[in-house]
């Protein structure tokens, strides 16, 4: 289920032979690029997969789509009997994309880094049972977890916890973080922001022969026209965000490929629960009865979606739907629950998405008229991605889609379950302000399990109690639509949903 690839269209004629060295690939992107510091992301897949062109950590996700954690800085490591040690064996050879050796020195800097609350900003809770690292030898790191972690090695895969030269980034500070130097398969050129950020090859890079590409260039688009004018005028070889009721016309245009990767995302609304209205129970779920999703997943999603039976994308271990069942539309079971509500009378609320992109349009204005049945007067605000994430980090908003791509940063619930749950990570359950202690013991234990097994059977029993509560919304689980140019070679994004370029080339015109 996860970065499982169609495609319509095919390059495969074009993209048979080897693959060829040089070229500049533009990719128009819907997310802008604000921050390229791992610990301070501020616009969410905007900021991460640009830096994962530059950074890595010392594993990685499957390039190629799997969920499996693979060998990155890292080409080997063993783990404890009991959970607790990892020790990690850092590539013979590896270097920096400026030519510096890494060495376990970094590898240290860099996972004390990431554990630190006040530097780790944003996602601190992927950290969870990081004690402390101590060098073995240049080339050997030991990791101490104070409690068994089951996620751990997807939690250290991601952005927060990728490696970075110790003596650079003490020497620099901030200065550093305008390009920062790691050991992914391209180095920041130029950024310019509000407009694009380009990249060079690291003929440094580990992977012998790679990246293919001399220079890539991220054009900033958050209009979806702009997107696809871009694409199909050749400007740009590559777009992501494809619309969903522009996607059937691009599969039958030939000189392009379609591409649907099947990852954690999904329109996933969120609710203030410092609001009196939305800490009401039987007001939540009227909302979720109140949502016919196959007249959404149609009219909307071009039936590109899925109808969830969870309130967070869908994920590994989630129980099939004849196991923990989605709210079914129910207009009769809405009114009745909000009749029972603290709210019998209705109320107004406020709904705040991202501006640019005709899909949160068209879901704004189906939620205002299909909570306007049950007594919700919706008040649509259309903002820029930057303030409506803003404003979802202070607290500032009634309900939002806090991102243009929602996704999630691992395969795995662990990360999902503690953002929300865990009171002490200070995230004030991911900017929802909900809390609840059965659900957050539940949580634990699934977290510090590491049989896989027990796991599973844990998963689906808190997936069953968040469905109940619905703290947020899951509006439809969605796949990521791309499209690209027939000669763009090598074209496939992990699990996550990021483009691993080091892969991509560019094959002559025919």
């Amino acid at each position: 289920m996860y970065a499982t690839s169609s495609m319509a269209g095919t390059s495969d004629t074009i993209c048979a032979a080897a693959p060829q060295s040089g070229g500049t690939l533009v990719y128009a992107r819907r997310a802008q690029t604000q921050e390229l510091n791992p610990l301070q992301i501020r616009n969410g897949n905007g900021d991460i997969f640009a830096i994962n062109q530059t950074l890595q950590g010392l594993v990685r996700s499957d390039p190629q789509g799997g969920f499996d954690i693979q060998p990155a800085i890292a080409e080997s490591w063993d783990v404890s009997s009991d959970g607790l040690t990892y020790t990690f064996h850092i590539r013979k050879g590896i270097k920096f994309s400026d030519g510096t050796p890494v060495t376990a020195d970094d590898v240290k800097f860099s996972l004390d880094r990431f554990a630190d609350p006040k530097l780790n900003q944003v996602l601190s809770v992927a950290a969870v049972g990081y004690k402390a690292s101590e060098v073995v030898d240049p080339q050997t790191i030991k990791v101490q977890l104070s409690t068994p972690v089951a996620g751990f090695l997807y939690n250290i895969s991601i952005f927060p916890a990728y490696i970075v030269p110790k003596k650079l980034v003490e020497a620099q500070g901030e200065k550093f973080w305008d390009a920062p130097v790691g050991t992914g398969p391209f180095k920041i050129k130029e950024l310019a922001h509000g407009s694009y950020i380009a990249f060079e090859a690291n003929r440094n890079y580990w992977e012998t022969g790679k990246p293919y590409l001399d220079e890539v260039r991220f054009n900033f688009a958050a209009d979806d026209n702009s997107r696809i004018l871009q694409l199909k005028s050749g400007g740009a070889h590559m777009a992501d965000g494809v619309p969903y009721s522009l996607a059937s016309s691009l599969q039958s245009d030939s000189a392009l490929v379609l591409q649907t990767d099947s990852v954690p995302l999904f329109a996933g609304l969120w609710l203030n629960h410092q609001k009196e209205i939305l800490q009401d129970n039987a007001v939540r779920q009227a909302m979720q009865y109140a949502l016919d999703r196959n007249t959404i997943n149609a009219a909307i999603y071009g039936g590109f979606g899925t109808i969830p039976n969870s309130v967070l994308p869908h994920l590994k271990f989630d129980a099939a739907a004849d196991k923990v069942a989605p709210y079914a539309y129910d207009l009769d079971k809405a009114k009745e629950l909000m009749a029972k509500s603290k709210h019998p009378e209705g109320f107004s609320i406020t709904l705040q998405y991202p501006a640019g992109f005709e899909d949160y349009k068209q879901l704004g204005l189906y939620l205002k008229q299909a909570w306007k049945k049950i007594g919700i007067d919706l008040e649509l605000v259309e903002q820029d991605q930057a303030t409506v994430s803003d404003r979802y980090y202070q607290g500032d908003y009634d309900l939002t889609f806090p991102y243009a791509q929602f996704t999630s940063d691992v395969v795995i619930p662990d990360e999902y379950a503690y953002l929300l749950n865990d009171p002490s990570n200070g995230l004030n359950g991911f900017f929802s302000w909900w809390h609840d202690d059965a659900v957050w013991q539940t949580v634990q234990k699934f977290g510090t399990s590491t049989d896989e097994k027990e796991r599973a059977e844990l998963w689906p029993q808190i997936q069953q109690q968040m469905l109940d509560i619905s703290p947020v919304i899951n509006i439809m689980n969605l796949p990521f639509i791309s499209a690209h140019a027939q000669n763009v070679c090598g074209a496939k994004v992990d699990a996550l949903g990021s483009d691993h370029l080091e892969n991509v080339w560019l094959a002559p015109q025919q």
